[in-house]
Parts: C-alpha cells; structure tokens; sequence
C-alpha cells in the first residue's frame, strides 16, 4: 500500500516542492525524498516494475543493457550518441527490445528517417504526459500519445501508447527518459502524402481535395505521346494541383503542426448517397446539382481537432462543424471507430454511410404570391381561400432589378393586392393560402402545388410596409388536424422587416452563393443588401411532419389573419419563404 501510494505521488507529481524543468520531471530536486530513494552508484533502482531511475546516460544505460542491444547498434550506427553529445541536451527515446526489433528497410536515407523517429529533443516524464498530446521527433514529424483512463489515473504500463506502440517501461536517466515500447515507431503519412496515396476506390473524393485549388497543365513534366488529327501535340499529362480553397481557412495539409480529423469517402459511399439524395429530390419534385452536393461532401470532410471515433459517431445528435462550417451530425452519419487510420499530422476515418442533409438538398424554399394572376378561377377559389377579403389587383409596384446586372438575375416586387370584401366592415380577415409554383411546360407557365418535405424550417415572408395592421400566421399542414406553427403578433407597420424581401433582421437571408458585400464591392447597387432576401420572420421553426411516413412531401397551408381590417385597408403580399434550420437534416 505504501509503495502504491509513493507510485502515484510519483507519475502525478502531487507534491507542490518537485520542480519541473522544461517538459523534465526532475525527481531529484524533490525535498522529501532522499537520494539513496533513487541513486546508486551505477546501479538501477527500480521503484516498481513501471518506473527506474538511474544514474546513469541514457547512452550508457543502451550499452550496457543486453535486450536492448539491437536499439543500440542502431543509435550508434547512424550517430545519434555523436548528435546528442553535439547537442549536450536533454532527451527522450523510445527503444524496443530485441525480440521486438526490426531493422530499417529502405534506403540508406529511408533507414535514417526511421532511425530518427525515436527520439525527441525534450525530456518528457509520465506525469506529463497528456492525452492527444503530440511530441516532435528528431525526424520532423510528431508522435501521438493516447492515454486510457487507468493511464490518467496514475498507471503506465500498457495505458500509454506512441501512436500505437504500448509502453511496457520507463526509465530515468541524468540526462533524459528511455521509454521501452511495444513497437518500432510507424510514422504514419502526412495528410497530404495520404491523400495523394489513395488508391481508386477513393477516386471521387481523391479528385475532389486535389482539383478543389484548382489545377494547372505541367507541359515541363508532361511527356509528349502524338500528334492528333489537328496536327496538335497529345501529351501524357501531368497536373499541378493548387490547395487554395484550403490555404483560404488556414488548413496546410502538408504542415506537421496540424492536428487534424478527416472524413474518407469511397466512391461506394457517395454513389449510395447521392443515389439517395437523388430519390428524396424526385420525390419532393426538386433538383439539386451535383456539383454543390460534391462540394459539400469535400467541405465537410475537414476539422481542424482529432476526433474520437465516439465523437464523430454516437447516438447524441451533436453537430461537429468542419473547417468550412459544415454541419456533421453525429447520430446520423456513421463512421468506421473500430479502424481509425493514425497520420503525422491527423487522423482518418472511413465513413461507412453517408446521409446528404435535407438542409444541403434544399437551400431554401421561396415563392411568391403573384401567382394568383396564373391561377384558373378554379384553382384561386382553392388556393386562396378568402374571408372578408377579396382580390383588388396584381401590380409591379418596384420594376425588376439586379445588384450586378449580367451576373444575378433580375427580381421584381410583382405583388398580389387584397381588399376588404363582401363580408362587412369592422371584421377579421382570414387567407387560407396553399403555396403554389410554376412549372413552365412548353413555354406556359402552369399553377401547381408547392408540397413541402418533413422537417424544420424557419418562415419568412415579405409584405408592404405601412399596412398599419396586426397579422398572425398559422401554418397547417394536411393531414393533421391543429396548427403545427403559430406566430406572434407581426406589426406591418413603418418599419422595413416586411418590406417586400428586403427584411434586414434575419441571419442568412441571402439567395445561396450571395455576398451583398462582395457584389458592392465590385461595383453593384448600394442596395446590394436589399436583393432578393428570405423576408422578415414569421416563425422561428416550423417542423413538418412526415404525415405519410415515407419522407413525401406534404401539401400545407399558410392561414393569415388580422383583426383591424376595414373597408379603407388593403393588404399587399409579396412572397413567403422556408428555409431548412440546423435541425432538417
């Protein structure tokens, strides 16, 4: 018991009169224990079969230790004793015993790297040893230290591992720590060397991170192989791949300061996916392309932390966020944790099912209420159910207009104008409307049903400022009985959130792939802000349900009501607008 506890006093450094050199636990200037605890003349005492202090070099220690002879003849063949005298410095090796040994294969360069990878510069003790933490080698690339919770707790032996090299002991010496491992040190690739590695059931994702910087012609490189039809040189090509859409955010692949996490996709798995993503949109009757689906699986393929398998998949629904902002849900994807692949500088799982979010496949939903002047009369008595309301007119009342003409389409504030109706002054309004598109057949525009996937969404919609009245939106959807949504109270009033699709409050309200700063700054409308936002808010999230239980789409109603309507008062509404939260995924 007394041993144990002196043990672990000795791995956790509690006691406050140790001092610590830079990353060495320096035992010997411990006040309270004696130097005939630890020192011989130039024997080994061993406080427990985990830890020995010598007095002795850690050089010495190699040569007179006959199961470590192999490490030994290896140090000295390639001068590292003569470096480290050079260097007069502190250190840390990780040796193995000669039943474990395997010489270096390679070159005589290859065989130096591997030499290398044993040592580090600075002395580094159990106790200060962390999980996750990552040591410099002399090679120039870092080793991973994992510890399990027996490690952390205070126990060594086979709950400490060099990337995946178990310590088995741990010996002290005067200049330095000998660290007996399991295994040989494997540095793993780097990040980089990987990716450009992968073999071609990983061409899709390969070609991906490789072209995603873009990629130029190497004619120095690229060998000559004939002459073509045209009289034009066909070359054997060689490509120059850039990485700036990674330099962008900061993320070197090549650095060995990374500490990285990254998603390998095969083209297995993203054929299942986009196969599936293709299914959901056919079935909601949109389009996606597959170009922005790809760019998201790069994009969130990317952390800048090691992650646990655990982390990256658990049953919690935790969002992870990429490099680029990209949302990974833990409890829908899946990744292989049984098989994590150790690089220099990161870690690599294989995803083993990939889910395309439904807030990927739908940017956002929007239309606008204009449509009515497409409608037949049939179709209007149905889609724009109207209580003490009646249609006054459909106007253009601000003309089409782009921030950069040429380079976004032209919106215009096309609006549907209401008036009080047959019903009587002084009374509530109500429009029950069903939100419709148009599907342009052979160059007609055709009224057909907007149904709405299952899922979450936040609900904009556009107005006219200056209604002077109070709206409640209630959102219905068919097949279920009450609201599944209801606003508060919506003043159109003075101010401009409702105004048309100019609202300004709202987070993310932009068409996809719109910067209103970047187009002023290349010289677009001052009201670059103003174009073709979600709207003002209406609703924070409304969750449509999965009625059928098959993921369809579902028909739904926006009911609109106010109470201050008279025979004076018209409504102008301009469009409405779902867009998918976090939470539609």
């Amino acid at each position: 018991m007394i041993m144990n506890n002196y043990n672990k006093w000795l791995i956790k450094l509690a006691s406050k009169t140790c001092v610590l050199g830079a990353l060495a636990l320096a035992v010997t200037a411990c006040s309270e224990l004696e130097d005939k605890d630890h020192y011989g003349d130039s024997s080994t005492t061993i406080n427990n079969s985990e830890l020995k202090i010598v007095n002795t070099s850690s050089q010495e220690y190699l040569k007179n230790r006959a199961d470590l002879s192999k490490m030994n003849k290896l140090f000295t063949d390639h001068g590292i004793y003569d470096e480290l005298n050079v260097k007069g410095q502190l250190s840390t090796m990780l040796v193995v015993t000669d039943d474990l040994y395997s010489d270096p294969e390679g070159t005589e360069e290859e065989q130096d790297f591997i030499t290398r990878s044993h040592l580090s510069d600075v002395s580094i003790s159990p106790a200060n040893l962390h999980n996750g933490d990552r040591i410099m080698m002399w090679h120039g690339k870092y080793v991973n230290i994992t510890i399990d919770s027996l490690g952390q707790s205070g126990q060594i032996v086979d709950h400490i591992l060099f990337n995946n090299a178990a310590v088995k002991e741990v010996v002290q010496t005067n200049n330095g720590y000998i660290y007996v491992i399991s295994d040989m040190i494997n540095t793993p690739t780097s990040l980089s060397d990987f990716i450009n590695n992968l073999d071609e059931n990983y061409s899709m994702f390969k070609e991906m991170v490789l072209s995603s910087g873009g990629k130029e012609f190497d004619r120095v490189n690229s060998k000559a192989i004939g002459v073509n039809d045209e009289g034009n040189t066909i070359y054997d090509t060689v490509w120059i791949y850039t990485n700036e859409h990674f330099d962008n955010v900061g993320f070197d692949m090549n650095s060995e300061s990374l500490t990285a996490t990254m998603l390998l996709f095969s083209d297995e798995v993203i054929n299942k996916a986009m196969a599936d993503a293709h299914a959901r949109l056919e079935k909601w009757g949109l389009q996606r392309e597959d170009s922005i689906i790809k760019q998201w699986i790069l994009d969130v393929a990317f952390f800048n932390k090691r992650y646990t398998g655990d982390e990256l998949t658990n049953k919690e629904p935790n969002d992870l966020k990429s490099i680029f902002g990209k949302q990974w849900r833990t409890n829908v994807q899946e990744v292989d944790k049984a098989a994590p692949i150790e690089l220099s500088n990161g870690i690599v799982y294989e995803v083993k099912s990939l889910h395309l979010p439904n807030n990927l496949l739908m940017y956002r939903l929007k239309d606008w209420f204009y449509y009515y002047e497409n409608c037949t009369d049939e179709q209007k008595a149905e889609y724009f159910k109207m209580t003490n309301m009646a249609f006054s007119k459909c106007n253009t009342d601000v003309a089409a207009w782009s921030p950069l003409p040429g380079v976004w389409p032209n919106i215009e504030d096309r609006v549907l104008i209401l008036k009080t109706g047959d019903d009587g002054t002084q009374s509530s309004l109500q429009l029950d409307f069903t939100p419709i598109r148009l599907n342009n057949e052979d160059g007609v525009n055709k009224v057909e049903v907007f149904n709405i996937p299952p899922g979450a969404y936040r609900l904009a919609m556009g107005f006219k400022q200056n209604q002077n009245m109070t709206i409640r939106v209630k959102v219905f959807v068919d097949g279920v009985a009450d609201a599944v949504a209801t606003s508060n109270d919506i003043i159109l009033g003075s101010a401009t959130t409702y105004h048309y699709d100019r609202g300004a409050t709202l987070p993310d309200r932009y068409p996809e792939g719109y910067d209103p700063s970047v187009v002023t700054a290349m010289g677009g409308s001052s009201k670059a802000g103003n174009y073709d936002t979600d709207g003002g808010p209406i609703i924070d999230e409304v969750v449509i349900p999965d009625v059928k239980g098959d993921n369809s789409a579902v028909r739904v109603v926006f009911r609109i009501e106010a109470d201050n309507w008279n025979e004076q008062t018209s409504m102008t509404l301009n469009h409405w607008c779902l867009r998918p939260t976090v939470n539609n995924y």
